[in-house]
């Protein structure tokens, strides 16, 4: 893969070198033909360099923004093995490993169950985080960092348009990391390409991807008894930490996967292009009168090309009969002309889906398609008694998933009503193992297989300063039951404030592996028939720019379901309600800032069962500023101090790949201090942090979950590098 990469990047500079833009002759002889040129191309000199804005990124909502080199806190919290910040995670001690949760998040749930294997899929990039593209010219950017004991991460991009109706683009994200503990390899692999495309009048439009990805671990299931003795007692004699006993010595689990998707969308009618065409039509009809003229000719191309003043001037004075032409042409109602230097569509692909033209009005015929596969394997070559019995070994255990969802929709933009769709879906799956188990006088079926219809509404609107947003969906006949109804409302006083309220119910049926799964171990054979989880919660925001944002949430939950202390699904009989509120909010004084989040939560009912810690916060003190004559290196540096208090955490299973109950052990309480030194050169971002340099005086009571230490002191480095051909 990384020689395919290496390849296609060297054909990008190839076909770039070989490009040439051609200047537009507005004299007598602007129909000549060129050997250079083919036919119908649009001759165009640009004025001036491309800028940062014509670099844009959206995802699937359209949502916007733009590929950013700068170097800023925020990227540093970024800078990792998920390329997110991850303050309400907190990590195994290798990379690629799993992560423990110190918050959760029931905003968004789909009414759809997932296949499980939850703490797999921290780095599966679901279908509205797939990014796509629209650049200028061809554009790159590779990611590395260092990982445990010959260990690194590598993650590359390339994308380019062909035109400005098509662009596409490849990435592709390995790593690979030993570990500072027995067992604990990581290797994955993740590869997106993405695709889009729209005709000239935008009548059409074609958005895609293909990912796929495999994550791999061998699993020593956590330290033993005698081992957490002496990593707690810092004995001297096993600062190595490889020569700690662990649990699992020939276990290793792999969850892999591929998705293809694809959006469509047909406009029926535009109103916008209604006009246009009206519009081409007078154009056309001047041009054909124009030609006649021995020595004047005018190919306009209003929605591309600036035409030059000046000649434009020296024309009119020549041919009287070509000023009113001019004039004729004027009064043409068209679009804006845009400045050469950064040329771009009539109307920008990538605008936000909330902004809705005073001028459109047009209907659209959509679709949506997806299907998606995924297997999760656990292997031993021996059975452990961690595990209990076994039928036979060696343990062999394959899941299976496989889903297709195609979605249809109807969508009116209106300056009026805003957006608003109407969408009919038809969900087919299958989630299934070998064969039928039958054991004790009890029947474990082989698989879950089904089909589901929905049927929904979108609407996103802005009135003034207010934005409106709903989405309804719901199941209306099928093998499973579930409904979703969310609404939000958020109000922009200018480019400071901002303030947004929202709600959601849902009901969805809960993961597929707690209802049916298979194992080689006995323990871990079971159906069940549980009810839906119905959700309800309600939150606000508020953002203030330049100081920070804060967000509080309310969440109940019913028929919530968990792993309990045996590692069995279970329903609980108890509503859950849990309340969380997480702010941020900086100071800066000179070159000195003070970054902090925190993070309070509560569970009111429910503990017994759902336990989170009562308080997460981190806080960061870094200084700025550029470096030598003429400041070519940009330099942030500082420590940031990271903080949870104490509490149950859930014990991780590498057998399911999830987290279980457990009432025996307490994590937390213990700082986290990290020096950072973060540089950028130009579009390069360097990076140095020495983690967890406090343990050596804090005490050895740091971990992830229990019996699984977090990270001793480490230094790792890498580097963001952005190309712009």
């Amino acid at each position: 893969m990384k020689k395919f990469l290496i390849v296609l990047f060297l054909g990008f500079c190839f076909f770039y070198s070989n490009a040439q833009i051609v200047e537009r002759d507005l004299g007598g002889n602007m129909f000549k033909n060129d050997s250079t040129t083919f036919k119908n191309e649009v001759k165009i000199k640009l004025d001036g360099k491309t800028k940062y804005t014509d670099y844009k990124v959206f995802t699937i909502s359209n949502d916007t923004t733009y590929i950013d080199t700068t170097l800023s806190l925020k990227k540093d919290v970024k800078f990792n093995y998920l390329r997110k910040d991850d303050f309400e995670l907190l990590p195994f001690h290798n990379m690629g490993q799993t992560y423990s949760k110190l918050g959760y998040s029931f905003e968004n749930t789909a009414i759809f169950p997932l296949i499980g294997m939850n703490a797999k899929q921290y780095n599966y990039d679901k279908v509205e985080e797939i990014r796509y593209y629209y650049v200028p010219t061809p554009t790159s950017e590779v990611m590395y960092k260092t990982g445990f004991e010959q260990g690194q991460v590598l993650e590359a991009l390339v994308t380019m348009n062909t035109s400005r109706k098509f662009n596409i683009s490849l990435k592709y994200k390995g790593l690979r990391s030993l570990g500072k503990y027995r067992y604990s390899l990581a290797s994955t692999g993740n590869f997106i390409s993405t695709f889009n495309y729209h005709n000239t009048n935008r009548t059409y439009e074609l958005k895609g991807h293909f990912a796929s990805f495999d994550f791999f671990n061998n699993e020593n299931g956590g330290l033993t008894e005698d081992a957490i003795s002496y990593f707690e007692t810092n004995d001297p004699n096993y600062t190595d930490r490889g020569r700690l006993d662990v649990n699992l010595a020939n276990a290793e689990n792999m969850f892999e996967g591929k998705r293809y998707f694809t959006e469509q969308t047909l406009s029926i009618y535009s109103k916008q292009n209604a006009q246009e065409r009206k519009n081409k039509q007078k154009l056309e009809a001047l041009k054909i009168k124009a030609t006649k003229l021995d020595t004047f000719a005018i190919k306009n191309q209003l929605d591309s090309i600036a035409i030059d003043s000046i000649n434009t001037k020296k024309i009119l004075k020549k041919n009287p009969i070509a000023k009113n032409i001019r004039r004729g042409i004027e009064t043409i109602e068209t679009p804006t002309i845009t400045k050469s230097e950064t040329i771009v569509p009539k109307i920008d692909s990538t605008l936000a889906i909330t902004e809705v033209s005073k001028t459109i009005l047009d209907l659209k015929l959509g679709h949506r398609f997806m299907y998606e596969t995924k297997h999760y394997r656990f292997k031993q070559s021996s059975d452990s008694e961690i595990f209990g019995d076994v039928f036979n070994t060696p343990i062999d255990d394959h899941t299976s998933y496989q889903h297709m969802n195609n979605e249809l929709f109807l969508q009116l933009n209106s300056p009026i009503t805003g957006i608003l769709r109407a969408k009919t879906g038809f969900l087919n799956y299958n989630y299934h193992y070998n064969s039928i188990l039958y054991y004790n006088d009890q029947t474990i079926s082989d698989k879950l297989k089904g089909n589901a219809f929905t049927v929904g509404a979108d609407w996103i609107v802005k009135y003034g300063k207010v934005h409106l947003n709903a989405n309804a969906q719901t199941i209306i006949t099928g093998d499973i039951t579930g409904h979703s109804l969310k609404a939000a409302a958020s109000f922009e006083l200018d480019s400071i404030f901002s303030f947004k309220g929202f709600a959601e119910i849902n009901s969805k049926s809960p993961d597929f592996n707690k209802l049916l799964y298979q194992s080689a171990y006995i323990n871990y054979n079971w159906q069940n028939n549980f009810k839906n989880e119905e959700l309800k919660s309600i939150g606000a925001q508020m953002i203030v720019n330049k100081w920070g944002n804060i967000k509080a949430t309310y969440s109940i939950v019913d028929n919530y379901t968990y792993f309990n202390e045996d590692s069995k699904p279970t329903q609980a009989n108890e509503t859950l309600k849990y309340f969380k509120v997480k702010a941020q909010q900086y100071f800066t004084f000179r070159k000195f800032t003070i970054d902090n989040t925190v993070m309070y939560q509560k569970v009111e009912n429910g503990d017994s069962f759902f336990r989170v810690p009562e308080l997460v916060t981190r806080n960061t003190l870094y200084y700025s500023n550029y470096l030598f004559k003429n400041k070519p290196l940009f330099l942030q540096t500082g420590v940031t101090f990271k903080y949870f208090t104490s509490f149950k955490a859930n014990a991780y299973n590498p057998l399911l790949s999830e987290f279980a109950l457990q009432n025996d052990t307490e994590i937390g309480n213990f700082p986290v201090l990290d020096f950072f030194a973060n540089a950028q050169i130009r579009r390069t971002r360097l990076y140095l942090k020495v983690e967890n340099f406090s343990a050596s005086f804090t005490g050895r009571n740091y971990y992830s979950a229990p019996n699984y230490p977090y990270r001793d002191l480490t230094v790792r480095f890498g580097l963001v590098w952005n190309f712009f051909i």
